[in-house]
């Protein structure tokens, strides 16, 4: 188990928490936040980097805040690899096994063979792709045995199709370990691939966390939705005709708690257009014009002339004869209502204040 509790430090003007986090072995934690939320910061500290002002840092139930990092038992994978430059792959990654007496460690083979780099082994880190160094530097992390895992945007600054296929690799890697481990990135895609549970981090402050699949579901503000993909529609309002958005009327059943106050999120992919009727009672149901189909990739872009104006994710299959004006459904579980948030943190007043962070606590 790594446990953060009461943490809080500085960089600057930044500041980040007080937080507290909790990591069972053999779960992954992702940290999603925006450039300059202060996830690095966060793993820096945890790592023995970077000194806290207040708070503690445990692993295994021992109190490790002062500890110097490389007697922490904790692996650290960085953004750029950092590997060695004068050593060959092999012996970056039998770099541990070597401090222990083991020059010709079996370890590093098989990690070299899971990441397929065996092929690689004499090779300079000079040589290397992108995403050939981060398959060493995961390698040289897991080779020193390490009895907690932190990633620090390990796969940002690979190019898409090398990304998405060291991402199954790394989520395969991460489901073998029976450490914890925290992974940060400012990803959606990449945060609901690998985490068991999400921490939504904004501005220093922790907003949110719990299971993956929870948050998805159930975002509590307004950050959290907007970075889980939730597109927000707009407050809502009261009239003679009932509960609308805009122009737009909501059922105000599927709003929950009674609360009917608020600003409505909805997620674009579960919108549908046209086709047989498969909710006898959704949250909104409206006749639109199609104003704009945009082809993004995987799935099309669908904007729609409502007020607020309404955007629909659809397969490429689904746009033959796609035009004019259309039947818009919006499904009661792709709609929440974010009721007015409470005023903003301390913290995050202060860091905000304080103007964009350094890219140290990114």
């Amino acid at each position: 188990m790594l446990t953060v509790s009461g943490l809080l430090t500085r960089a600057g003007s930044f500041r980040l928490g007080p937080l507290d986090l909790s990591v069972p072995g053999g779960r992954v934690l992702v940290v999603l936040g925006p450039s300059g939320a202060g996830k690095s910061m966060l793993l820096d500290t945890i790592a023995g980097f970077r000194t806290p002002r207040h708070g503690r840092v445990r692993l295994d139930g021992q109190d490790i805040t002062g500890l110097p990092a490389d007697l922490r038992r904790i692996g650290v994978v960085f953004q750029d690899a950092a590997l060695f430059p004068h050593l060959s792959v092999r012996d970056n990654v039998g770099f541990a096994p070597a401090l222990r007496g083991h020059r010709r460690s079996p370890e590093a083979g098989e990690l070299l063979a899971r990441f397929g780099i065996a092929h690689l082994a004499r090779r300079s880190p000079r040589s290397l792709s992108g995403g050939e160094r981060q398959r060493v530097a995961l390698a040289r992390a897991l080779a020193a045995r390490p009895a907690a895992l932190l990633l620090d945007e390990p796969l940002s600054a690979l190019d898409q199709p090398v990304r998405e296929e060291l991402r199954e690799v790394l989520r395969a890697t991460l489901r073998d370990l029976a450490v914890p481990a925290i992974h940060v990135t400012h990803d959606r895609d990449e945060a609901l691939r690998l985490a068991d549970d999400l921490a939504i981090l904004d501005a220093g402050t922790l907003r949110q966390t719990g299971p993956a699949a929870e948050l998805t579901r159930r975002p509590t503000d307004g950050a959290t939705a907007r970075l889980l993909g939730w597109a927000e529609l707009g407050p809502t309002r009261h009239d003679t005709g009932g509960l609308h958005v805009g122009d737009l009327p909501i059922d105000p059943a599927v709003l929950g708690n009674g609360a009917t106050r608020g600003t409505v999120y909805y997620r674009p992919e579960e919108v549908l257009l046209g086709g047989p009727d498969r909710h006898s009672s959704p949250a909104l149901r409206v006749r639109a014009r199609v104003l704009e189909v945009v082809r993004t990739v995987p799935l099309a872009r669908v904007l729609l002339g409502t007020t607020p104006p309404l955007a629909a994710l659809v397969l490429h299959r689904d746009l033959d004869g796609l035009g004019g004006e259309v039947e818009v459904t919006v499904p009661r579980e792709a709609l929440r209502l974010i009721e007015p948030a409470t005023p903003v943190s301390e913290v995050a007043a202060e860091n905000r204040r304080a103007g964009r962070p350094s890219s140290e606590v990114d």
